[in-house]
């Protein structure tokens, strides 16, 4: 054998010995990038324990979708994957980006980072899915991963529901159409209820934001009135939403093949006197009455509640 074949296979050798080093000497290495890849390019399915609570609804909305899929490929979807989370009142969701979808994760950092859209979103949940935090984790694969902090307890949703079975026991009139039955749990809210002023100074120390504190503690403000509502309206199978401004929160309910707004926290005026006093001004109006009222408190985003345009 000549030197030249000699020199081939000593080279040959020293590749393959060399080759064997860098996979052993970096084998974890190397099984984290392949996983790497499989995750972000080929994974198709995330798998995950996932089991709806009671109170999820399960509506699509003209700004909203449900939305399954844990792949998600644009700005629509990641809207549609936090309205589906909260729906469906699941404690933990993972979904990944798309890899051709470049700017997923910022796009989901901005949306959970802004309070007020992820509101705008819970508002077309049940209240009892809504949440006081949401917590999002992000990995380099694109994988996101969700959390929230219930708004409720499962003690405060017991005695509500007590409260709330009582409350339509003794009060639904089946010889009433839906219209009137409404009306009926809108006054028994405001007659059994105090505006809780302190809580906009925060010196309450009460549940006045909650419908806890509505049908408890008989103290509330908007939120409390309009969960209060919304759990009436639940309770008849009549479809709502909750719908805000930057200031206020009330009812939209669908009645009549018409989507119309129910406001009982304006029904149930604060007097100088401290007075009792029951009003409709705000039951199952249109939005033109509603914008015809002339209040500063009733400026809706028309972009998202777009039924009540």
């Amino acid at each position: 054998m000549n030197l030249k074949k000699l020199v081939k296979i000593a080279i040959k050798v020293i590749i393959v010995v060399i080759t064997g080093y860098l996979i052993y000497d970096n084998y974890y290495l190397l099984l984290n990038k392949i996983e790497y890849i499989y995750s972000k390019y080929f994974e198709t399915d995330i798998r995950q324990n996932l089991t709806d609570n009671i109170y999820r609804k399960k509506e699509n909305y003209e700004y909203l979708k449900i939305n399954e899929n844990t792949t998600i490929k644009n700005i629509e979807d990641a809207k549609n994957f936090l309205y589906t989370f909260l729906d469906a009142g699941w404690n933990e969701y993972t979904v990944k980006c798309d890899p051709d979808y470049l700017s997923c994760i910022n796009d989901v950092k901005k949306m959970v980072e802004n309070n007020t859209y992820l509101t705008d979103l819970s508002n077309f949940v049940h209240p009892f899915n809504t949440f006081n935090n949401v917590n999002t984790s992000f990995s380099s694969t694109g994988r996101i991963t969700i959390k929230k902090d219930p708004r409720y307890t499962k003690e405060q949703i017991r005695k509500i529901n007590e409260k709330v079975n009582e409350i339509y026991d003794k009060n639904y009139d089946s010889s009433k159409n839906v219209r009137q039955n409404i009306k009926i749990f809108h006054d028994y809210i405001i007659n059994n209820t105090k505006y809780d002023s302190n809580n906009k100074t925060g010196l309450s120390d009460i549940n006045s934001s909650t419908a806890y504190g509505v049908l408890l503690e008989g103290n509330g403000i908007c939120s409390g009135y309009a969960d209060a509502m919304s759990l009436f309206l639940e309770k008849m199978k009549v479809k709502n939403y909750r719908i805000s401004s930057d200031t206020h929160v009330w009812n939209l309910v669908y009645v009549e093949g018409k989507w119309l707004h129910v406001d009982l926290t304006w029904d149930d005026p604060i007097t100088i006197d401290k007075t009792d006093l029951l009003s409709d001004k705000y039951f199952l109006i249109d939005t033109n009455t509603l914008k015809n009222n002339s209040d500063t408190e009733h400026l809706f985003n028309d972009d998202i509640y777009i039924e009540a345009k």
